[in-house]
């Protein structure tokens, strides 16, 4: 559909926008209007073949899933039993901020061998990144991502610096001292950006998304306490439903068609996968809340094509990991307010309060 507040075509279907996510030819992420480049910078999100392939392929192997299981599941498990271990005997809280956000923020800097301390400053730099990735014209979220990129990169700039002179085992000290990488010191503090971008703001919302809506399904979240293996399939599941990257953009190459709706050069693609994860020609019964749905997994919420989500095998991890020790460890777990899912492009709750038998 055209949508004139976008000033381009939106694209709701799940066959439709797999396919224009597929045909890098067709369909480019190197323009300028780019809200993705313009927040978070040249790197391999905003980047076509082969300089995408170049930016990425340093990163591609540590993210495996032999690799990210081996390197990382304890460390993942032992985070969240230690955030655990602090807010149980509680009673409540507010899940996004004590333990969404330290847990993706933590275990991404564990992932990365990077010193990302600083919880709150760390988070309002993504919070600056992800305001500006809203085509509303103001130029003010702008600002606040150009001064957040600027801030970030200085530190990032240091940690490479600092694994460069004392090299450890994280990714960040094996493609920094690769004597094949050819990426400079601040292509790969980019990289670092939006691996990031993807590690905490992703992960983030895809906790807090299966828990908010496993607490408002009885029936859902009684069926994976019966039985604790659907809850990979429940985060999966949750992940269609809410997507935590609810629209990506792309624009068209050279003159194209997709569906039959014929494009010129330079025209604005718009992905919903909010939508598309929602095609019920995909996904029967598609607004139900179903931990059993055979198909979950066909969600568009990591992407698709040469720009599929780098992390996915580190997110389908962690999600599981976090929900399962949450379910596990706060007994009698209900909400206290929960309000509505929002975000144009990134979506989830802004608060999540819960409580608990301590």
């Amino acid at each position: 559909s055209w949508v004139p507040a976008l000033g381009g075509w939106l694209v709701t279907s799940h066959p439709l926008g797999r396919n224009a996510l597929a045909r890098t030819s067709d369909f480019t992420v190197w323009a300028e209007p780019n809200l993705v480049r313009a927040s978070l910078g040249v790197m391999m999100l905003t980047s076509d073949p082969p300089d995408h392939a170049r930016q990425r392929q340093p990163f591609d192997e540590p993210f495996r899933m032999r690799a990210v299981r081996e390197r990382f599941e304890e460390r993942v498990s032992a985070r969240a039993e230690r955030l655990l271990d602090s807010l149980a005997p509680r009673g409540s809280c507010e899940l996004v901020g004590d333990f969404a956000a330290p847990f993706s923020i933590g275990v991404a800097g564990d992932i990365l061998g990077l010193s990302l301390d600083d919880v709150p400053k760390v988070q309002g730099f993504y919070e600056a990144f992800a305001g500006a990735m809203t085509y509303d014209g103001d130029p003010e979220p702008q600002r606040r991502a150009d001064a957040a990129r600027e801030a970030f990169s200085q530190i990032l700039l240091r940690e490479v610096a600092r694994v460069r002179e004392l090299p450890d085992d994280s990714i960040t000290s094996a493609v920094t001292n690769d004597t094949e990488t050819e990426l400079s010191d601040d292509a790969i503090v980019a990289q670092l950006r939006v691996i990031l971008f993807g590690a905490i703001e992703t992960v983030e919302s895809m906790v807090v998304n299966a828990v908010l809506l496993l607490l408002e399904h009885p029936a859902e979240l009684g069926a994976v306490h019966a039985e604790p293996s659907r809850v990979p399939n429940a985060v999966e599941e949750a992940m269609r439903l809410i997507p935590p990257v609810a629209f990506i953009e792309r624009w068209t190459a050279a003159p194209t068609t997709l569906g039959d709706v014929a494009l010129g050069e330079g025209e604005f693609i718009g992905v919903s996968t909010l939508a598309a994860n929602r095609d019920p020609e995909v996904f029967p019964d598609p607004l139900r809340f179903d931990v059993r749905r055979e198909n979950a997994r066909h969600h568009l919420a990591f992407s698709f094509g040469v720009h599929h989500c780098l992390g996915f095998n580190m997110a389908r991890l962690q999600g599981p990991i976090a929900v399962q020790a949450i379910l596990d460890r706060l007994s009698g777990l209900e909400i206290v307010e929960a309000p509505e899912p929002q975000g144009f492009a990134f979506r989830r709750p802004p608060e999540l309060h819960l409580r608990w038998a301590s």
